[in-house]
């Protein structure tokens, strides 16, 4: 049987709380567009937690990584007319899109470094999130074989569905310390949501064999 994994995308760990925006936004279509980009990138995966089949009869892994090759070329233009856009640019919740669709940019890490830098000052001028960026940070650690800083990254070891450790860890003592200073939750905590989150992806589906 194969295991779906939830191995930190947004999706699977945590729903980001996005404030009211008080003031306008300077590119309102560009928030569309990256709203719009999200559902896309993200519906596939929701339908495989659901344990739910594509209408179409399509495979749902393949039509997330269609999804993915498929907006690249549109996430290098925005970072080529505007640079990062963060709150002030496009608003919270289409920020957050945006370094969503970046994370899943996988088959791009050079983009995903470019896009890591531009972040940086944005975090800086809290016109980007930094829990954002810690998961950015280990994403691109990790896709440059490097240690991850925060261990947002993980993969599941042991027997049956296994349990969820970071890919990898700097200084490990040191860690909570780490997340902390940019309001993230105890490595722990973390990891028990990524293995209830992972149980209850790969839980029987009613009525089916087991």
């Amino acid at each position: 049987m194969k295991l779906l994994a939830c191995t930190g995308a947004l999706w699977c760990w945590a729903t980001i709380t996005v404030a009211a925006q008080t003031t306008p936004i300077l590119y309102p279509k560009l928030s569309k567009t990256l709203d719009s980009l999200a559902y896309v990138d993200q519906w596939p995966m929701q339908q495989l937690f659901k344990q739910l089949p594509d209408s179409a009869g399509r495979n749902l892994v393949q039509v997330e990584a269609d999804n993915y090759a498929r907006h690249q070329p549109l996430l290098e233009k925005i970072v080529r007319q505007v640079g990062y856009p963060g709150f002030r640019q496009v608003g919270e919740k289409s920020a957050n899109n945006f370094w969503l669709l970046v994370q899943h940019a996988d088959a791009h890490p050079a983009f995903q470094r470019q896009v890591l830098a531009l972040m940086l000052p944005e975090v800086k001028r809290k016109n980007a999130n930094p829990v954002n960026y810690a998961y950015l940070t280990d994403r691109v650690a990790i896709n440059s074989g490097q240690l991850e800083e925060y261990g947002t990254q993980v993969v599941y070891e042991g027997p049956g569905l296994g349990k969820a450790v970071p890919k990898s860890l700097r200084d490990p003592k040191n860690v909570d310390k780490r997340r902390a200073t940019i309001g993230m939750e105890p490595l722990k905590s973390y990891l028990d949501r990524m293995n209830s989150t992972h149980e209850q992806m790969n839980k029987p589906k009613a009525g089916a064999p087991l």
